[in-house]
């Protein structure tokens, strides 16, 4: 396993994968077999306001997220920001389960619905993008401002706990962008952990439209499709653009038609090359928190060696950002016989960042 020398992993709890999940594959379906958690008692459901897109003018839109907090009688460790992958939302049960993981490690949990997924489909007419920065900023500074500092959910009115991420898949791109973003002296969170993240979007996108990939890329464009037409963003289209959005057929046609004139890109190209962190991160490491970046070499979705290129270009910067490239795993799997790797090795490396603050 090639990993940098601050966080190192035991030779014995390096990822070994679990019967009969052998195979970057079945290490990806995995988690398609398994029941929901079910939600706690102490869900708070928050409705985060944002601007629309490109604007700094607030008309109704807003995202959906859920703060839980570990015990109502003891302050957090700190705060577990997460987001989901591409076609993803809050239900996803790679998502609950590390969520449930920290929350018994006494972190609050805030699990967010990226702009226009999941159970906040109905709250915009827009979609989130692998840059929707500003998105992120806002839950932040509202979580901040609404729900930690001058707070009675806290007998600490003016404590604000460390806040750190964690982005699965496509994510862990929206959180590096959103980093990258982040216009203050200040940065945006303590720590970001991104499992299978795609650092450049085009190789990813390459990658999908692979034959062997053809059943993955359906499922993906189906959670997608079903997602906008259950949206507003459908019932005020004109029948011309329902029936273009019925025909789409793949990932990159849904970003070529939807997501980057959307958000204003020139076309998907440009889209995929302004959203891909792997081109700004060298420049701008100092806007970075302490990172991990996890991925392994089966990953059937995203290739692993864009992030062993950002890896081999960032030697001299081993104390801002670090790499866990293991054999197996597949896209967001990682099941070993303890259960799931990836999330344990995400957990430790927070409590070691914030042994260290």
């Amino acid at each position: 396993m090639e990993q940098n020398n601050k966080f190192k992993i035991p030779q014995s709890n390096e990822f070994k994968e679990s019967f009969p999940w052998i195979g970057g594959d079945l290490q990806t379906i995995r988690d398609s077999f398994c029941l929901n958690f079910k939600f706690s008692e102490n869900t708070k459901k928050i409705l985060v306001p944002v601007n629309n897109i490109n604007s700094n003018q607030h008309k109704g839109e807003f995202i959906l997220g859920y703060l839980e907090f570990p015990n109502k009688n003891k302050i957090p460790k700190g705060l577990i920001f997460l987001t989901h992958g591409l076609g993803g939302s809050t239900k996803r049960y790679g998502l609950r389960r590390i969520a449930k993981i920290f929350l018994d490690d006494g972190f609050a949990i805030f699990k967010l619905n990226l702009r226009g997924a999941g159970s906040g489909r109905y709250l915009s007419k827009n979609n989130y993008s692998a840059r929707c920065s500003n998105d992120i900023i806002s839950a932040v500074d509202f979580l901040k401002n609404n729900y930690f500092l001058n707070s009675k959910n806290l007998k600490n009115n003016n404590f604000l706990p460390p806040f750190f991420a964690v982005g699965l898949s496509l994510g862990g791109t929206i959180l590096l962008n959103a980093c990258l973003d982040y216009k203050k002296k200040d940065k945006l969170f303590d720590g970001i952990a991104c499992v299978s993240t795609p650092v450049d979007l085009l190789s990813s996108s390459k990658c999908i439209e692979k034959s062997r990939n053809y059943f993955y890329q359906k499922w993906l464009i189906n959670r997608l499709k079903k997602q906008v037409i259950k949206s507003s963003l459908y019932e005020n289209s004109n029948f011309k653009n329902k029936e273009l959005i019925n025909k789409i057929k793949t990932i990159k046609e849904f970003d070529k038609y939807l997501t980057a004139p959307m958000w204003g890109y020139s076309s998907v190209d440009d889209y995929y090359f302004q959203a891909s962190p792997i081109h700004r991160i060298k420049k701008e490491i100092s806007k970075l928190p302490a990172t991990l970046l996890i991925h392994a070499k089966d990953d059937p979705w995203v290739p692993y060696k864009p992030t062993l290129e950002l890896k081999n270009s960032l030697k001299d910067f081993k104390n801002c950002i670090q790499f866990l490239i293991s054999e197996k795993g597949g896209h967001n799997g990682f099941h070993s016989p303890k259960g799931c790797w990836s999330d344990e090795v995400v957990k430790n490396w927070i409590n070691l960042s914030l042994n260290n603050k």
